[in-house]
């Protein structure tokens, strides 16, 4: 059982990061460079934080990379008590779905604010 649960938390890990990196990738080629990514919005709607493009677009799927990963390194040690592995199955799908969720939003709303300044 845990060698299954390892294999499907690093197939849904892979899938999730695979969404993650294709999405980044579209936008990479769709905003022009010297852009600055909106990181942070205010209350009013508006961009209170900016990066610049490569670390705008490239931070979650770096944190995810890392997240996922250690995940997948440190699992085996996890994985003699059947309940300890289901949780860490569970934990690693949350977190994958997560992690593919915020790219996915943040994402729609770089789009959105960037079209809106005429800057896309």
């Amino acid at each position: 059982m845990e060698t299954t649960l390892r294999v499907l938390g690093d197939g849904l890990s892979i899938a999730a990061l695979a969404i993650i990196a294709a999405t980044a990738q579209g936008a990479w080629k769709r905003i022009p460079r010297g852009v600055s990514i909106p990181m942070l919005w205010g209350a009013d709607g508006k961009p209170a934080w900016r990066a610049p493009k490569p670390l705008g677009l490239l931070a979650i799927p770096l944190i995810a990379i890392a997240l996922l990963l250690s995940f997948t390194l440190t699992q085996a040690t996890f994985t003699a008590d059947p309940t300890r592995a289901l949780i860490v199955f569970l934990v690693r799908t949350t977190l994958a779905a997560s992690l593919g969720l915020s790219q996915l939003f943040h994402l729609r709303f770089v789009i959105k604010t960037l079209q809106d300044e005429g800057q896309l």
